[in-house]
């Protein structure tokens, strides 16, 4: 619309007795056209508003939520209110914050299961992939892209690294304590980068 204005105004000058007519018919559509888009704006406004009153009620009945001790039956109470959070949507810019309070109330209940990091670590991850998912940041899913591509590339490196030191060790008891840590390490990255690898698996779903 604002590049139809510009185009008006270059278009130049028409004969005086038509100028009045066209320039109100003119001026009637722009108005016509401003009108609706402020009345969908303001529809999209209140959705929001609602959103983030529904988002605060979930948010305080799980701050104030009491696990029962079984950990199976609890980590369904926890990924059902994670699917009700989700389903409300998107709350206005100025309140996005609320999505950081509702993450750190969620990894509290976490800390209270019996959980192995992984299964933590990628529940967590379907969250914020939500959030980025809610604001409907591109940019911010592409970021991610490169960041977890990068954190792969990293750990590869790093384990081909310590199992190239390994052959330093070929003549070594298995049960060297210098030995054993490289093994150790070489462990603990190949667990880190099967959990990055399922990270962008479920990122992959969404892009």
């Amino acid at each position: 619309m604002k590049k139809i204005q510009d185009d008006w105004k270059h278009i130049g000058h028409v004969p005086r007795k038509y100028s009045d007519k066209i320039w109100k018919e003119f001026k009637a559509a722009c108005n016509h056209y401003f009108d609706r888009l402020h009345a969908e704006k303001n529809e999209a406004n209140k959705g929001e508003i609602e959103a983030f009153e529904k988002k605060s009620t979930l948010l305080e009945t799980l701050q104030n939520i009491e696990l029962s001790g079984d950990p199976k039956a609890d980590l369904e109470v926890i990924k059902s209110k994670i699917e009700d959070w989700k389903a409300i949507g998107k709350v206005p810019f100025n309140k996005k914050q609320i999505e950081a309070k509702f993450n750190k109330a969620i990894d509290a209940l976490f800390k209270k299961l019996d959980l192995s990091k992984k299964e933590v670590e990628l529940i967590k991850y379907d969250n914020k992939l939500n959030t980025i998912q809610t604001h409907d940041d591109d940019r911010k899913m592409k970021n991610e892209h490169f960041f977890i591509s990068k954190k792969i590339d990293e750990l590869k490196g790093e384990i081909r690294q310590l199992e190239n030191n390994l052959g330093f060790f070929q003549h070594v008891d298995d049960n060297n304590p210098m030995v054993r840590d490289v093994h150790k390490n070489i462990k603990k990255h190949k667990d880190e980068l099967e959990l990055w690898k399922a990270k962008m698996k479920k990122l992959k779903s969404l892009l």
